[in-house]
């Protein structure tokens, strides 16, 4: 079997979601006696390089940690944001850690078959769009400041301002399950 090789890009995996439905850090629950966190990490190994990225620093989170930029702002798009500003390579993985399913091979393939001239590289599964399983392009960072400074801080809507390509993942859908309450996590636990 070929070995993948690395994918020219960083990874940065955001844990700074309030989890108010859950009830608790989602990067802290478990999955088969695997914290979401380890699972997600594991799943970017592919990487040059992997950060986690949200508000606090805790002990119980030993991988390398960035804080965001704008500590005021809870949106995914602050996490885009910092990891942007912080990033040494043009092409750049943002992940949620509350996507339990997902594996290294569905992430190699939204790489793989993106465009590499586009602002961002979006997997689209049943015709919904995952932009925080996707790739951007450090370019745009200034964009996102603007949005940021202008109060408009949906990552949806960034997608329309920019060149956005779509990757349509005709299979395993089930890899893109949004992990969002206990309830989530035990259907998941199931199976």
């Amino acid at each position: 079997m070929k070995l993948a090789t690395k994918i020219q890009a960083n990874a940065y995996i955001l844990i700074g979601g309030s989890s108010r439905r859950f009830g608790s850090p989602k990067w802290a629950a478990e999955l088969n006696q695997v914290r979401l966190i380890d699972h997600i990490w594991n799943e970017c190994e592919r990487f040059q390089t992997c950060h986690v990225i949200g508000k606090t620093l805790t002990e119980k989170i030993d991988y390398p940690f960035i804080k965001d930029e704008i500590h005021e702002i809870q949106s995914p798009l602050n996490g885009l944001y910092t990891a942007l500003m912080n990033t040494n390579k043009d092409w750049n993985f943002i992940i949620s850690c509350d996507l339990p399913l997902i594996t290294k091979d569905i992430i190699q393939r939204i790489w793989n078959n993106g465009n590499k001239t586009a602002d961002a590289i979006v997997p689209l599964v049943d015709l919904q769009k995952h932009p925080l399983c996707a790739f951007y392009n450090r370019k745009i960072v200034l964009q996102i400041k603007e949005e940021i400074l202008n109060n408009k801080l949906k990552v949806m809507d960034i997608l329309k301002l920019i060149q956005t390509d779509y990757v349509d993942i005709k299979k395993n859908k089930n890899q893109f399950f949004n992990m969002n309450t206990k309830r989530d996590l035990e259907k998941i636990s199931l199976h």
